[in-house]
Parts: structure tokens; C-alpha cells; sequence
């Protein structure tokens, strides 16, 4: 109570609302508010210039005692409103309250998000333009309040500059929600592997490098082929992690299993929405032709022609919505990489395409003169893929093959051995802060020998529409509670990329809701009705209103 009636003396004492102090309790905007009442206090010392109220805002800490302990004299509040206030006061104080006010939006409310990879398509979109409600699972109380303004990780214009100060940590507190995390749900959540990242090297992740490569060849700085040298480490706190967004497949008590691309879930099949998308590989009459490439996200695709025929072209790739790049098979089964320039590659030793796509739109491919078949392309069950998790021999899990697997659920108590120890083992270690050890077979939890464990949070599991060309819970695990950020709620513009101006424009998506379907019907339309009517309504009143005059 100290600090609350120290905020209402000061309040009192500048003559602000008491409504004030709210604000000042709010972690993050609270600092900024302290700001705001830095400089009425320099005002109330007749230090009224910028050169002033800057440094009293943002070095509030020092300048506060300062004031306190010199020779200045306090005029106070009413003597200084008889005075007209500059133009460059004003507009700094109206741009703080702007501030405070889009933050505290930003914070507990909703914020504006970009999609920036194919991971979720054709759910959601590279090139949407969406809003996450922060409200419906509860807001997360910033747990890294001293921040830079509308600015995640770093800072505006640098690439490596943090953004915030550790300065203050807060534990985790999440307000109550409207709702809680449902199955198929849209989330976007911080990255569990993104509390450590190399400076230079954003993708794959420290902890990919260090399975791929080792830890210590990852700390030598040396360079690890075209990704060049890592660089330095950064260690983020949970809130300050790369912003993903996957759909819920999991939730928590749950046990999945995938089996030849199919989920179920508690032994049950799940659906994908009908706006998900899988790869199939394309069988032709003869050898292929490539020609007319183009470039899209992440590689290219080109016109393919069969038999001196073509085959697939732009406008039919584009009516099957065919939006990745186009991969390759070698005739001896093996696969090109994704992001493979093809002029590189010998038609001659090409065997078959690769395509991703909608599942409703195979039976239109299988129909195109000169494809011979379209078959879905699936990893065989039995396969290790150390790229996956648990990342253990143990486990021959890969993407179209995995579980089963038991997600964690609060309260829930699980056995533990050697086996399975490498599924729960950053969970009970990294995500709910226990030291853990493994003597033989003996597992040792918080320097106490253990066959059990007891879990603290909720865990989820996440995955990507586009099944197979998503790094999701396949490759890094669980999503723990208090890394969840918010709920996808609706889809305000939708841009393509690589496409003429006038192409652009993805109409149709224009405010649309994000559900666990899909996309609702576009809102636009209306929403430009009413707006006309608005502005037609207040123009004919100010018509009015003048004649009157």
C-alpha cells in the first residue's frame, strides 16, 4: 500500500484525475505513466522546455531526487496554467497519452500481427494482416515491463539491439479469460526454443544447430556452411521470443498420435480444416520440361511441359492454388531441396514434382492431360528423423509418423524413466524450473530420486494447416501456458507478395474472423455500406447545421 498512496499524494499534489493512479499500478505502461508524471513535476519547477521534459521523462529515476534535494522552487500547478503552454508541449504531451493509450491496447486488448510464412495456408495467409485478441484466454501481465513502445525484441531500425531492460522481472500472471485454448483454435504464442538465438542465425534454432552440429562447434563462432558464423548468443526472456502462430491440435490430458498424416486425438480421428494443405507427388507420361520460372516465397516455381504439350502452367497453378514452390524428385528417389534454383537442375534426372496443395483440389490435378498420377507424399511409419522430437533413436517418429504421445495437463502426474524422460525432460527442466539429473537409471528431480512427476502449467501442442511445410510441435515439443500470447480473431487486409499492384489485393479475406473452421465471410462489403451511410449522415447534419448559422 506504500507505493499506491505515494502515487496519490503525487497525484493529488499535480492535480490530476485519481483515475491516474490505475494507470500507474499497470505493469510496463506504468513506467511510461511515471514519465508523463516526471514532466508535470519539472513543469510544477518552471522547467518547462523539451530540453527539460525529456530527460525528466526518460531518466525519471535520477531527476526525480534531483528535483527533490535542489534549490529549484515549486510552483505548482495553477499559477502555470495561466500561462499558454508551447506548441512543443503539447505535442509531446498528447503523443505520450497516444502512447499509454495504444499500449495499454497493445497489452491487454488486441494487437496487430503480419504472417510472414506459409506455415498456416491456406488458413491464414503470407501477407494477411490480422488482429490477436489478448482478452479471450486472459492478457498475459508483461513479465519484461521496461520496454521500448510498440517494439518486441529490438529496437526500431537495428537488428540485434534489444528492445527492453531486465532491469524488473515480473512471474507469471495472466488476467482471466473470456475463454480458454480449444482444440483447432489459431494461437499465436512466444517460441519455446526462442529463449536462446544466435545473433546472426534465426532459422534453424540454437538448439537445431546444437543437435545438427554439436554445442561447442556452435559456440566457436566458425561458420557452419551458408548460414555463415552464428555470432553472439541471446538469451530472452519468455515474453520477448519470437511471435509463432499455429492452429491447437492438442490440448492439455490429451494423447496424439499421427499415422500416415491423420491425427487422432484420443484415439480418435481428427479433422484438418478444409483449408489445410498437404504435398503430393506428380507421376507424368514422359520425361519433364521446365520453363517460365518464377520466383515465390522460399523458391520458384515454373511452367512444366510433357510430350511437347504443356502440362501446368501460371494460370492453372494459380487456379489449383498452388502458392508454393514446386520440389523435385531425382530418379534415384531423391529429394531436391525446396529453395533449389531449378535452372540448376537436369530435367533428365528429374522423376516426379512435388506440389503442395488443398486436398479438394487433387482430383482437378489427377485430371490434366499427361499427369499419369497424383499421390499423397508420405514419410514410411518406422523412419527415424532425428530433426524431430524427442530427437531420440528411441522414438522413429517423423512428420507423417509420430506419438503416441501424452500432453501434460496441471495437476497431472506421469511415470518417469530413462525411455521417456526425453520427452518431459525440458519441460519439468527449462519450462517449470527444476534441476534435473540422471544417475543410470535413476532419475533425480531437485537432488531427490524420482519415478514420477507432478506438472505445474498446462501444455499444448501446435501444428501448422500446411501439414508439411510447418516447423511446429513435431520439431520442438510442447507450448507451455504461460507462453501463450493470444487467439487470432480477425483478418483486416490480405496482400499478396510478387505480383503486379493491381494483383495484390486478396478482397475477399478483407475482414474476415478466424475460427477453428476456418474463415467466416468477408465483412467489407457491409463494412463500406455503413461507413457511407456514416459519412453521408454527418455531412448532410453539417449541411444543416450551416443553414442555421
Amino acid at each position: 500500500m506504500v507505493p499506491v498512496y505515494n502515487f496519490y499524494l503525487w497525484i493529488k499534489i499535480l492535480k490530476k484525475p485519481w483515475w491516474w493512479i490505475i494507470i500507474l499500478l499497470i505493469p510496463g505502461v506504468g513506467f511510461m505513466m511515471t514519465m508523463v508524471m516526471t514532466g508535470i513535476t519539472s513543469i510544477a519547477f518552471q522547467k518547462k522546455k523539451v530540453s527539460d521534459l525529456l530527460p525528466a521523462g526518460i531518466l525519471f529515476f535520477i531527476y526525480l531526487p534531483y528535483m527533490g534535494f535542489s534549490d529549484m522552487k515549486f510552483v505548482g500547478i495553477e499559477k502555470d496554467k495561466k500561462e499558454k503552454r508551447s506548441a512543443g508541449n503539447e505535442w509531446l504531451e498528447a503523443i505520450t497519452f497516444a502512447v499509454i493509450a495504444a499500449t495499454i491496447i497493445r497489452t491487454f486488448f488486441i494487437e496487430a500481427y503480419t504472417i510472414p510464412t506459409s506455415s498456416m495456408e491456406k488458413s491464414l495467409m503470407i501477407g494477411d494482416y490480422l488482429f490477436v485478441s489478448k482478452a479471450d484466454y486472459g492478457a498475459r501481465i508483461p513479465m519484461t515491463p521496461i520496454s521500448f513502445p510498440f517494439a518486441h525484441n529490438t529496437l526500431p531500425l537495428t537488428k540485434h539491439t534489444t528492445s527492453y531492460l531486465e532491469w524488473l522481472k515480473y512471474p507469471y500472471l495472466r488476467l482471466p479469460g473470456f475463454t480458454h485454448i480449444k482444440r483447432h483454435d489459431v494461437v499465436v504464442f512466444n517460441f519455446p526454443e526462442g529463449d536462446t538465438v544466435p545473433t546472426n542465425i534465426d532459422n534453424p534454432s540454437y538448439y537445431a544447430l546444437c543437435r545438427d552440429i554439436g554445442r561447442e562447434n556452435v559456440l566457436s563462432n566458425e561458420p557452419i556452411g551458408e548460414l555463415g558464423a552464428p555470432g553472439p548468443l541471446i538469451v530472452r526472456p519468455i515474453d520477448k521470443e519470437e511471435n509463432y502462430i499455429k492452429r491447437c491440435i492438442g490440448t492439455p490430458g490429451d494423447t496424439l498420435l499421427i499415422r500416415h498424416t491423420q491425427v487422432y486425438i484420443n484415439g480418435k480421428a481428427d479433422v484438418l480444416p478444409s483449408s489445410g494443405q498437404y504435398k503430393y507427388e506428380i507421376d507424368f507420361n514422359s520425361k519433364i520440361e521446365l520453363y517460365n520460372l518464377r520466383r515465390v516465397s522460399n523458391g520458384f516455381q515454373a511452367d512444366i511441359a510433357c510430350n511437347n504439350a504443356t502440362v501446368l502452367n501460371a494460370a492453372l497453378i494459380d487456379k489449383l492454388d498452388i502458392t508454393e514452390p514446386l520440389e523435385y524428385i531425382g530418379i534415384n528417389g531423391e529429394t531436391i531441396p525446396i529453395n533449389y534454383d531449378p535452372r540448376a537442375i537436369n530435367p533428365q534426372k528429374i522423376n516426379s514434382i512435388v506440389v503442395t496443395l488443398p486436398e479438394e483440389n487433387v482430383d482437378k490435378l489427377k485430371s490434366v492431360a499427361n499427369v499419369a498420377s497424383v499421390a499423397p507424399f508420405v514419410k514410411d511409419s518406422g523412419i527415424y528423423n532425428p530433426d524431430i522430437f524427442p530427437f531420440n533413436p528411441h522414438y522413429k517418429w517423423n512428420v507423417d509418423n509420430f506419438g503416441p504421445l501424452y500432453i501434460p495437463k496441471e495437476g497431472a502426474t506421469v511415470k518417469l524413466d530413462t525411455s521417456n524422460l526425453h520427452i518431459y525432460r525440458r519441460a519439468i527442466e527449462v519450462y517449470e524450473h527444476n534441476k534435473v539429473q540422471v544417475n543410470g537409471s535413476s532419475i533425480i528431480i531437485n537432488d531427490k530420486p524420482v519415478d514420477s512427476y507432478t506438472f505445474k502449467m498446462n501444455y499444448y501442442f501446435m501444428m501448422g494447416d500446411n501439414r508439411h511445410n510447418s516447423e511446429d510441435s513435431r520439431y520442438w515439443g510442447f507450448v507451455p501456458e504461460d507462453h501463450v500470447v493470444g487467439k487470432a480473431s480477425f483478418i483486416w487486409m490480405s496482400l499478396k507478395e510478387n505480383v503486379p499492384f493491381l494483383k495484390k489485393f486478396r478482397v475477399k479475406r478483407f475482414f474476415t474472423f478466424v475460427n477453428s473452421e476456418g474463415l467466416s465471410s468477408s465483412y467489407f462489403l457491409p463494412f463500406l455500406l455503413v461507413l457511407a451511410i456514416a459519412l453521408g449522415y454527418f455531412y448532410i447534419k453539417g449541411k444543416r447545421g450551416a443553414k442555421q448559422v
